[in-house]
């Protein structure tokens, strides 16, 4: 390998995405092994052979990796022309919450004006053919959340989607619109003045390449990013198949919060929010303030004393824990999970048996705090 430190960091994934074999899993492997997608190229043999999925081949594989600089060049020069801004897995400026998903992208194309640090993210989603009742409950949700300066989340779509995009703008709340294709394009067309708008007050995020074929099938894919880079997702008003209901089930699969919004017994629209809340995915969400307790969303967050002589008593996850809520006071369910990597039935399991010992006090709205 012949200076492989002058490689740019998005060189740099789309090499490692390009070599047979590797694959976006065990591309993430190694970008979190070694810190950086450059970093990768700059190890030995016997340092990629300590990743695990990483056997002889691939080795091989990444030994050749200068003839797929020429197959990346047409790439980069798109990314150049359609003045392309990019966020990197790994960085503190890609969204937190979508790093802990397993299939989260090396890289993610953007415009606009984004900053996804210690942000509270929510995502919208719901179907194309809203009713009144669900545009007045999706306006009223925002105007409970404006306070808490949350990012909402949705994918552009017809329906539901831009209600929440609109109302968000509306209020001075950013947004952000998952793309299921590449930026040098807007679908609906319908809608390409509310992108231009949304990248004044949030942004277009997509982990599709400029000029990559546009199908139906790349739907479920934009779809994880609206599921994995939430805190929660809400779905207002939905069928019980279709992409709302793929991103929710997306969401649950995450260990995320859900909540769905009920509507009349028989009225199709609202089957799909009516079959996650009897199936115990979602959370039955009637009132914007439920989530906000569910969340414990607080404007006024205290912080608590660190107790060093009981941290030494405590096993590996309990210090991880004692050491999280020490240092940000009270914290809901699913920010320690996030914060910690956990799935949240995992984190949910561990407090019990804290606070089951007395170290720490479970709170209204799923919060815990040290004891």
């Amino acid at each position: 390998m012949s200076q492989p430190q002058v490689m740019k960091r998005l060189e740099a994934c789309l090499i490692l995405q390009a070599l047979p074999g590797m694959g976006l899993h065990r591309a993430v492997s190694m970008v979190s092994h070694f810190g950086s997608a450059e970093a990768v190229f700059e190890a030995s043999l016997n340092e990629w052979k300590q990743v695990e999925g990483i056997g002889e081949n691939l080795c091989n594989q990444l030994r050749k990796w200068k003839r797929y600089q020429i197959k990346i060049e047409p790439i980069l020069k798109r990314v150049a022309q359609h003045n392309l801004q990019t966020l990197f897995f790994g960085t503190n400026e890609y969204p937190k919450p979508l790093s802990f998903c397993s299939d989260a992208p090396l890289t993610l194309y953007y415009q606009g004006n984004l900053n996804f640090k210690k942000r509270k993210i929510i995502s919208i989603v719901g179907t194309r053919q809203n009713t009144s009742q669900g545009k007045d409950f999706c306006v009223k949700l925002i105007e409970a959340l404006q306070p808490f300066n949350p990012i909402i989340c949705s994918g552009l779509a017809r329906g539901i989607d831009i209600i929440a995009h609109q109302t968000a703008l509306k209020l001075g709340i950013e947004t952000v619109a998952c793309l299921a294709h590449g930026l040098e394009r807007i679908y609906p067309p319908a809608h390409l003045n509310a992108s231009k708008l949304i990248c004044k007050q949030g942004g277009l995020v997509t982990d599709f390449l400029p000029d990559a074929p546009f199908r139906k099938e790349n739907f479920p894919r934009r779809n994880r990013l609206i599921a994995g880079m939430a805190h929660a997702t809400v779905v207002i008003e939905s069928g019980v198949s279709g992409g709302s209901m793929n991103t929710a089930d997306l969401a649950h699969l995450y260990g995320r919060e859900l909540f769905a919004v009920p509507g009349r017994p028989l009225d199709l629209k609202s089957s799909g929010c009516h079959q996650l809340i009897t199936q115990n995915k979602a959370q039955l969400l009637s009132d914007p303030n439920q989530l906000i307790e569910a969340l414990a969303w607080k404007l006024s967050p205290q912080k608590r004393a660190v107790q060093k002589a009981l941290f030494q008593t405590l096993d590996q996850e309990e210090q991880k824990v004692c050491s999280l809520l020490t240092k940000a006071g009270k914290s809901p369910l699913d920010e320690i999970a996030l914060e910690l990597g956990w799935k949240i039935s995992t984190a949910a399991s561990l407090l019990m048996q804290m606070e089951m010992k007395g170290l720490v006090r479970a709170l209204p709205g799923k919060q815990f705090e040290w004891a």
